[in-house]
């Protein structure tokens, strides 16, 4: 039987989405850019009409790119950003923008959340920061009245997917492996903490239900058929949020299996069979995978990929527009300096996120008139290697049963051979890179197909459509030198968050 899939992923810059076959082979990918819009009040938010039509139009795209007959799709499956929320109305319309991860308005109410720190992190697996739960707090404090009007909070992409199935608001739905934003959750038991919610007054009522991944929605309407050129009665399955999409498009389902998506955002996780939530150093995200018990902890530098970018713009100006300027500055620095830098740089140029150390800033420690700009670019990769090394070692603390197989890198930094060998020695840990680019969007697919029944085993299937293309073995010379670095490095941290946070209101 001929079969193929449709993934979409609704990303902070833009939405994607591919048509696949069964074998996970891309047939077609679209892409269109996300509007943002930024206001002078810290607000972040994007139009949840504007979001619905992106996944129309770039369907329409790829069935028509591809060639296949419409009526040999056979189901639909949207994963989207995780951290940000939109109130839905009664009749299952956007009752209020997207209130983007990156909106920054409900800072005081993630401060007032912490008095349940430690129940929040033991029950929703982390803390309250500028995700679902002091979002829904600044609507009901600052827009009572708007609050009002909302039957149900839930994100892009289960509205879009709603939308396109003509779901109500009570069918306002979230798939779990969202819903450790929310810090209203039991995430082991998949359900809405009552005493959570009591702490805070926000009604039960307020909040979705809560679905699989795999579970069909509804299927699609005939009017957004017609305009994705696609017959109606396609089944529409939940879906699932991006990072969890990310890692199942990877391959990340066995136990021990690392992933580094080497990005915007550096983030770091390890596929686990258990739930054991950081109390202890309010680091860890624990996130529920898309497969029915496990997890994937992480922790993430906000904006690690721009701390490069910047070092190529400001230290390497003569290559700022080359295509290739990464692969020049890396062969620079190969050839200049030899690891370790003897620089310790602090990765956090605009916070830190985990654990929540708002003021900090990046730093360069321990440099002289001898370190030269390849140096100071080698101590940028060595920072945010560190980074990884510490969320290492909390994992190591909380999960000592773990035996770390290997490292599955993803995202621009995966194409740099000289990182992905550093990174391994720093960690000493095998890096792997992966025969894909698309993975979001193939972990879409394979959520859908498995909805569907034409997938029968996800893990099986994830796991072997992928192939691992390059492995960089720790180099276990260098392991040692850099295991003697860390505590250099987060000692030098503990200071400078120390310093930072009593100048505060002197840095932006």
């Amino acid at each position: 039987m001929v079969a193929f899939l449709i993934g979409c992923d609704l990303g902070t810059t833009a939405t994607k989405t591919g048509l696949f076959d069964t074998e996970g082979n891309a047939l077609a990918i679209a892409r269109e850019s996300s509007n943002i819009i930024y206001g002078r009040d810290g607000s972040v938010t994007q139009d949840p009409q504007e979001m619905l039509l992106s996944v129309v139009r770039t369907v329409r795209e790829v069935v028509e790119k591809s060639e296949v007959n419409p009526r040999e799709i056979l189901a639909i499956a949207i994963d989207g950003q995780m951290a940000g929320i939109m109130g839905v109305d009664a009749r299952g319309e956007a009752a209020t923008p997207y209130d983007s991860w990156l909106d920054v308005r409900s800072a005081p109410y993630a401060e007032e959340m912490k008095k349940a720190e430690d129940l929040i992190i033991t029950r929703s697996g982390m803390g309250p920061s500028i995700n679902h739960g002091p979002k829904i707090l600044w609507w009901k404090r600052e827009h009572p009245e708007v609050y009002q009007r909302i039957a149900k909070f839930t994100v892009p992409a289960c509205w879009v997917a709603q939308k396109l199935a003509g779901l109500k608001g009570d069918e306002t739905y979230i798939d779990y492996t969202y819903i450790h934003f929310s810090c209203f959750a039991d995430l082991e038991r998949k359900t809405w903490d009552e005493e959570i919610l009591g702490l805070f007054d926000i009604e039960k009522e307020k909040m979705p239900r809560i679905l699989a991944p795999w579970e069909i929605v509804g299927t699609l309407r005939a009017e957004w058929a017609e305009a994705m050129g696609l017959p109606s009665g396609i089944p529409i399955v939940a879906g699932c949020g991006d990072q969890a999409a990310n890692t199942l498009g990877a391959g990340v389902v066995k136990p021990g299996i690392a992933f580094d998506i080497a990005g915007t955002a550096s983030c770091f996780a390890v596929f686990v069979d258990r739930f054991v939530p950081d109390v202890q150093h309010k680091t860890l995200l624990f996130p529920r995978s898309v497969l029915e018990g496990y997890y994937y902890p992480m922790a993430y530098i906000n904006g690690g990929g721009m701390d490069v970018e910047w070092a190529r713009n400001e230290l390497f100006r003569e290559l700022a527009k080359d295509p290739d300027a990464f692969a020049r500055i890396n062969e620079e620095v190969e050839k200049r300096v030899l690891p370790p830098s003897g620089i310790v740089f602090l990765p956090h140029l605009r916070g830190r996120n985990c654990p929540t150390q708002p003021y900090l800033r990046g730093v360069f420690a321990g440099f002289s008139w001898d370190h030269t700009r390849e140096h100071l670019f080698l101590a940028i990769l060595e920072g945010i290697a560190f980074e990884y090394a510490f969320y290492l070692k909390v994992l190591r603390e909380l999960m000592p049963e773990i035996r770390f197989s290997e490292v599955r890198v993803i995202g621009g930094g995966a194409k740099s051979a000289f990182w992905n060998r550093l990174k391994a020695s720093i960690l000493g840990i095998p890096y792997v890179t992966l025969n894909r680019e698309e993975f979001s969007i193939w972990g879409s697919a394979m959520v859908a197909g498995f909805g569907v029944g034409v997938l029968t085993n996800l893990e099986e299937k994830a796991f072997s459509s992928v192939a691992k293309v390059a492995v960089f073995e720790p180099d276990e010379n260098l392991h040692r030198q850099y295991q003697e670095f860390l505590p250099f490095y987060l000692e030098t941290m503990e200071k400078m968050n120390e310093v930072m946070t009593r100048f505060r209101s002197l840095i932006r």
